[in-house]
């Protein structure tokens, strides 16, 4: 009977063994195969998106909007999949790029080195900049760069994005208020709880049409930025979605979708 059941204890702990062994070897061949050649297996490629900055991309409960969002459901059009928008935010970004919680992600990402040597980027889509955002009261106060870099300026900025690392580097004299996201943060300026907002020329521009007492006071940008689709480092995936889309800013279709994230109402 002892006998029996040793036996038994055995054969149990090699068919563990042997599944284990085994779930190592299908992790092994799924980390061999491609990203691309993995996304059109299962169907589904997942597009990381803050959603909260226009005209690239925003979310407003379940719905979805802007430009970033029609170049993404585009891309897995051509790819014959399904996607699936994963909401990241700014500050969260990084993090959800290393923890694989999406494939590409998208929503005026700009192109940063730190950013760069974690994951690939796409070619180009947008160029631009950064520029100041305040009240209209204050448009001459802040019309150049050194006026922004000053003790008790309040100058706010989203949690986590560029707009609050080019803050922090160029404007140290000035008081930083950090806000948790680039929604509500326009109307902390409008009502006078903040001066002046270091962000993109697009947003700018597109605020000033959105928030009447809000203008973009400085007519360029304080520095040069490339917007991309952010995408882990797969040499097929990469090669997919930069073939795509030089084809598609050949069309002027991407440009069309940012000309119509500018529109009010949008």
């Amino acid at each position: 009977m002892k006998f029996h059941k040793y036996f038994w204890l055995l054969t149990i702990a090699f068919t563990l063994s042997f599944l284990s062994k085994a779930h190592g070897q299908q992790h092994v061949l799924h980390d061999s195969t491609s990203r691309l050649d993995h996304i059109q297996k299962t169907g589904i490629l997942r597009i990381g998106i803050p959603g909260d900055y226009a005209p690239f991309a925003m979310s407003k409960g379940d719905s979805l909007y802007g430009a970033d969002i029609k170049m993404g459901r585009a891309l897995a059009s051509a790819m014959g999949v399904k996607p699936v928008f994963v909401k990241t935010s700014w500050a969260n970004l990084a993090k959800d790029m290393r923890n694989d919680s999406f494939d590409v992600a998208l929503g005026g990402i700009s192109i940063t080195p730190e950013r760069a040597a974690m994951a690939s980027f796409s070619v180009s889509y947008h160029s631009g900049g950064k520029t100041f955002l305040c009240r209209r009261a204050d448009s001459a106060r802040f019309s150049m760069p050194d006026a922004v870099n000053k003790p008790g300026v309040r100058l706010i900025e989203n949690k986590g994005g560029t707009n609050e690392s080019v803050a922090r580097s160029l404007f140290p004299a000035a008081t930083l208020q950090i806000f948790p996201d680039n929604i509500g943060i326009f109307n902390e300026i409008v009502v006078g709880h903040a001066d002046v907002m270091v962000t993109d020329d697009t947003e700018a521009d597109l605020k000033t049409l959105q928030y009447p007492q809000l203008c973009r006071s400085f007519a360029g940008t304080i520095t040069k930025s490339d917007k991309a689709m952010w995408i882990h480092s797969d040499v097929e995936l990469v090669s997919f979605v930069n073939n795509w889309l030089q084809k598609e800013l050949a069309t002027g279709l991407p440009q069309q979708w940012l000309k119509e994230g500018m529109l009010p109402g949008n």
